[in-house]
């Protein structure tokens, strides 16, 4: 008798996929138990039973023992955060801390820097040597019809390079009609150059240089005019600007404040 299945081709196919379908499903179901065994040792037995597997497919993770919340507000007023250990997590609150050490930073420094300045002041000179300090000035550096500003003693202090015509307006200037009578040869040892304070006398205002009906000096604050020679040519100022010592070394070098 010749068998059915080797004379009918299709049914012998049929059945030939029926063991292969039956082999898969046989697979499927041992991957299945291993990875259910897999989960059931890798559960952690101290987590509370309210929280869901670690990972949304219910996998374990780097991070098995910590429980995953689902952020619902019953979990946040149940202070689930505090359900675990601290130390373990590494979550302290060193908040505390961090203030105490930066406050004391600040108060520490604050305290260095003003300990430092007042070192440097105890360790440098005095004021009375501030103040008898003489400056050298090389006037070849002022250009004619300039006006240098200086700063001697903490005051401002002019030093003019005059031109001819300027020196020739100071010279020419009637003394008598002036309110603080000074020649120009007593104000200038050197004709070329007029060396003065910078300070109005009548309320030590600034006067600004080449300005004025002058174009001396003049003091914007209250309108005092001074010439060429620095003198009091009109305005409320009472006295010419004050001359300060100071002795000529070379034609072009002098010093301030060494006659003091």
């Amino acid at each position: 008798m010749q068998c059915l299945r080797s004379t009918l081709p299709g049914i012998s196919t049929l059945s030939t996929s029926a063991n292969t379908s039956a082999a898969l499903r046989c697979s499927k179901l041992m991957v299945y138990e291993k990875t259910r065994m897999s989960l059931i040792r890798h559960k952690n037995m101290y987590a509370p039973e309210h929280w869901a597997p670690v990972g949304d497919a219910a996998t374990p993770s780097l991070h098995g023992d910590i429980a995953r919340p689902d952020f619902a507000d019953s979990d946040r007023k149940g202070n689930w955060r505090g359900q675990t250990n601290p130390s373990d997590r590494n979550v302290e609150n060193n908040m505390a801390s961090y203030m105490v050490i930066g406050g004391c930073s600040g108060v520490s420094l604050y305290l260095l820097k003003y300990t430092l300045y007042g070192a440097v002041l105890l360790l440098g000179p005095g004021r009375d040597k501030y103040a008898a300090a003489a400056i050298e000035v090389d006037l070849s550096t002022i250009p004619e019809g300039k006006n240098a500003v200086f700063t001697w003693r903490g005051k401002p202090l002019f030093i003019r390079h005059r031109t001819s015509r300027e020196i020739e307006a100071a010279k020419t200037a009637d003394i008598s009609q002036l309110r603080d009578p000074q020649s120009d040869q007593e104000r200038c040892r050197n004709e070329k150059y007029l060396i003065c304070l910078g300070v109005c006398t009548h309320l030590g205002c600034v006067p600004i240089a080449h300005a004025g009906d002058w174009k001396g000096y003049y003091c914007p604050c209250h309108g005092s005019h001074y010439d060429t020679c620095a003198r009091i040519m009109k305005g409320p100022a009472p006295l010419n600007l004050e001359i300060p010592g100071h002795e000529y070394l070379t034609e072009d070098t002098v010093i301030i404040g060494k006659e003091d």
